[in-house]
């Protein structure tokens, strides 16, 4: 997959501190303090649900090896072997979100961005990386991609990188004030 043909989120930001100025982090500041408990709530919902999965998954399994001090009960139980737990390590998930930046979204983009942001932050606490993309077919964008043999063509459709989990917490303050401003 070629990485090159997509908006990436330092060029966007850039473009829009060109075209908009400077920015206003007041609302965005106000919204992160305001989803603190929605998504501390939801990071202890998940460490539950991931240690109780992980318990689960534990597997016990004996060693080969003679455990000395269950050794005096040898005629009267086969169990005088050491036992190992392994627990699985549960660092295998990520997330892709999509999120549709087309006029038809209006009405409702701001609590969508809103919604977007809590679950971008929540992945930030439990160290899931994720990266957010935001597709449309009317964005003007200095941006073009010129196409490649084999390519499937989509006029018209443009995909942006709006947040990653590659960013900086600076770059992330910035994304986060532009995309509430934005959807504002």
């Amino acid at each position: 997959f070629d990485t090159s043909r997509i908006y990436d989120y330092k060029k966007l930001y850039a473009d829009y501190v060109e075209e908009c100025g400077s920015l206003n982090f007041k609302h965005y500041i106000k919204f992160k303090k305001e989803s603190n408990k929605v998504v501390s709530y939801l990071v202890k919902e998940f460490e539950l649900r991931k240690n109780a999965s992980q318990l689960k998954r534990a597997s016990t399994a004996k060693t080969g090896e003679l455990n000395m001090s269950k050794i005096y009960g040898y005629q009267l139980t086969d169990d005088i072997f050491k036992k190992v737990t392994t627990v699985p390590n549960g660092k295998s998930h990520g997330l892709v979100l999509f999120l549709d930046w087309s006029g038809s979204m209006h009405n409702h983009i701001e609590n969508t961005v809103k919604q977007l942001i809590n679950l971008v932050m929540f992945c930030k606490k439990v160290n899931i990386p994720f990266e957010v993309y935001a597709f449309t077919s009317k964005y003007d964008m200095p941006y073009s991609p010129k196409p490649v043999v084999g390519d499937i063509q989509l006029y018209g459709f443009k995909l942006i990188n709006m947040l990653s989990s590659k960013m900086s917490a600076q770059e992330f303050l910035y994304a986060g004030s532009a995309l509430v401003s934005m959807a504002h």
